[in-house]
């Protein structure tokens, strides 16, 4: 059974943290240099930097969990009647269980309740499992960026929108 858990606390936040530095090196380790997933997880996964960008950014994460446990986790934020999906992670071992496709289905549902035009996010051109996850569900590559991070290193990312209208 799938469940997906608002994260509301401290404790909630430390095990997103814990996940991430699983999943982000599962995910990103084989298509960028491995300093710069660190680099990444310091400054956007940690507990710190997670309960900040739910107070000042109004972020929201939800925690994905598979037969009671944590596998996952989601987070978005709503900006210009836009719902910017930043994270759907799970853990590899838990893959193919349709998490993801849960995880979708409720951020599209929470795209209508909040009457949004758009859902976008960006996902890295070389991820081409993701890209297909997200074509598959109407999201439509409108535009390929390169993303400069302060560690002075860069990525090609697709931005990919999904009309709610």
């Amino acid at each position: 059974m799938i469940n997906i858990q608002k994260a509301t606390k401290t404790e909630d936040y430390q095990i997103i943290e814990t996940l991430a530095k699983e999943i982000l090196h599962e995910v990103y380790d084989p298509i960028i240099p491995a300093e710069h997933t660190t680099f990444f997880l310091n400054k956007f996964q940690t507990t710190k930097a997670i309960a900040q960008q739910i107070i000042e950014e109004g972020f929201e994460y939800h925690m994905l969990q598979f037969q009671a446990k944590n596998v996952g986790y989601i987070g978005y934020y709503v900006r210009n009647n836009i719902l910017y999906l930043s994270k759907i992670y799970i853990l590899k071992s838990s893959r193919g269980n349709k998490i993801g496709k849960a995880a979708l289905e409720f951020i599209i549902q929470k795209a209508t309740k909040l009457n949004v035009n758009e859902i976008e996010l960006l996902v890295n051109q070389q991820n081409d499992n993701t890209i297909q996850f997200y074509k598959i569900n109407d999201f439509k590559i409108v535009k390929a960026i390169t993303n400069t991070f302060s560690d002075g290193f860069s990525v090609e990312d697709y931005i990919m929108k999904k009309k709610m209208k």
